[in-house]
């Protein structure tokens, strides 16, 4: 079954997506079968490579899509707006493998 998942987040970071929360959505991302993408406005990235995310040069206050497709999208659209939903601060490693 082939699921597809999309939400849109906000980056509530003074800083922006710098080095740190790019490496959690990578890595959380890493975690799920399917190809998830972040993007803004006309950039896409692949939310499991770090380097792909800082091209986005998403800012404070920038709003990003998130988007899923294959199997477990939704929990792997879930898991990463969570991630925005706490500013990158309240992340388990262990949770949703």
């Amino acid at each position: 079954m082939n699921q597809t998942a999309q939400q849109t987040v906000r980056v509530d970071l003074e800083q922006g997506l710098h080095m740190v929360p790019c490496s959690l959505i990578a890595r959380t991302a890493e975690r799920f079968p399917c190809e998830i993408h972040i993007q803004k406005e006309d950039r896409s990235a692949d939310a499991k490579t770090m380097l792909d995310l800082l091209t986005l040069s998403a800012e404070n206050g920038s709003m990003l899509v998130l988007q899923a497709s294959g199997e477990e999208a939704r929990a792997a659209v879930d898991a990463l707006a969570r991630l925005f939903e706490s500013n990158f601060s309240d992340t388990d490693p262990g949770s949703n493998c």
